[in-house]
């Protein structure tokens, strides 16, 4: 949230002189930028990010910063362990927008990463005692924060000195690291960032933005005939000055909605033009492969006694021994498999031990049942996979038969 104090916050428990700290409610933070330092051994990086409800950027274009920083984290298997979310206790009460934000916040993260998310009040130095706790009380309302903490979120206070940050710091410190619902949407599932949840949160804001300020609109124009009507030179003004700012925030919200589509328009071109180029690629003949890292294989929640088929996210590799190739933009594909595979295989959804039993399968030369099929030809599952690039496991995937 803007003028919350995040980059406040962030100088305070780095001791990072050079990070900007505005003095009221316009941001100086215009960039998604990570801050690093040593505490109890361990490398600790806190990410300061642009804050919703700025004055000089629209929501679309926050979202966007923040989307393409933690895309590129995910992809570097970078996972967050925990969101420090900033609230002023000197509010006096629960705006509009900060309910948005807290709309913004949950798609965001998802259902699953709200326990790693601190509801974190700020500026305690800023209101008398009795006053801040009584306020505090409010928010735990279920309109308010009551709704996420049920769910997993923690309640927490900043006293605005290095020592209350670094409690909240050591109290994250044991939490697990966790993807982001955006971050999954975003590169996992190939979402457009409007088809995401987040992407959706900020749609429909846009929309009753556009419809309150229609009513505006509306009513004023009906106040300014009769204040025309009745001679009212002063009335008549104020409600033109009015008419003016309404219009603005409508064409303002129209515009908003104009770049979001806009972004979902080229990242639909963008696929299609990679689809073109695979299958431009196809038909010269090339050697490319299909590489799929074991991390990117979607599973259901439970165990089966056949190796079903599955859904992933692939990458067309010319040369495997480049791994700059490896970490080129996914797609998703379907991983199909033949129906004679020896009924006594296992295979387990859990996550520590995803990995190992596919590798054993694979070891044990019985791949051969996988396939994909992308534009109409087949790729199989090469034996002696998975090869470890870059700190991660890719099943490669040929084209021919077996």
């Amino acid at each position: 949230v803007t003028g919350a104090g995040k980059s406040y916050f962030i100088r305070e428990v780095t001791g990072n002189s050079e990070v900007e700290v505005s003095d009221d409610l316009h941001s100086c933070t215009s960039k998604v930028q990570p801050y690093s330092f040593k505490y109890e051994g361990a490398k600790i990086t806190l990410v300061d990010t642009p804050g919703f409800n700025d004055t000089n950027r629209s929501d679309t274009e926050v979202l966007q910063e923040i989307v393409d920083w933690t895309s590129e984290a995910y992809r570097k298997d970078q996972l967050l362990t925990g969101i420090i979310y900033l609230h002023p206790i000197t509010h006096t009460r629960m705006e509009g927008s900060a309910l948005k934000n807290l709309r913004m916040l949950q798609s965001l993260c998802g259902q699953e990463v709200l326990g790693n998310v601190f509801l974190t009040t700020t500026q305690w130095s800023n209101v008398n005692p009795a006053e801040a706790e009584l306020r505090e009380n409010r928010l735990l309302n279920q309109e308010f924060w009551g709704g996420l903490i049920e769910k997993g979120a923690t309640l927490e206070r900043f006293r605005g000195t290095r020592e209350s940050g670094f409690e909240l710091i050591n109290k994250l410190m044991s939490k697990t690291p966790k993807p982001l619902d955006i971050q999954d949407q975003i590169v996992r599932q190939n979402m457009t960032l409007p088809e995401t949840n987040a992407g959706k949160c900020v749609n429909e804001e846009l929309i009753a933005q556009e419809k309150k300020f229609k009513g505006q609109l509306k009513s004023l124009e009906k106040q300014l005939r009769e204040a025309i009507k009745a001679g009212d030179g002063e009335m008549n003004q104020i409600l033109v000055a009015e008419q003016a700012r309404a219009l603005e925030k409508l064409e303002n919200a129209a515009a908003e909605q104009k770049l979001l589509q806009g972004l979902h328009t080229a990242k639909m071109e963008e696929r299609e033009a990679e689809k073109k180029e695979r299958q431009g690629d196809i038909k010269k003949g090339d050697r490319r492969v299909i590489a799929v890292a074991i991390k990117d294989i979607a599973f259901g929640a439970h165990m089966t006694s056949v190796f079903t088929s599955y859904k992933a996210r692939g990458r067309l590799i010319f040369d495997i021994h480049n791994r700059e190739e490896f970490e080129s933009d996914t797609f998703e594909i379907t991983i199909n498999h033949e129906p004679n595979m020896p009924p006594d295989i296992r295979v387990c959804a859990d996550t520590s031990k995803r990995k190992e039993t596919l590798k054993g399968m694979f070891d044990e030369g019985i791949g051969h049942i996988n396939y994909i099929i992308l534009d109409g030809v087949h790729y199989w599952c090469r034996h002696g996979t998975p090869i470890g690039v870059g700190g991660q496991e890719f099943l490669i995937f040929s084209k021919g038969q077996f």
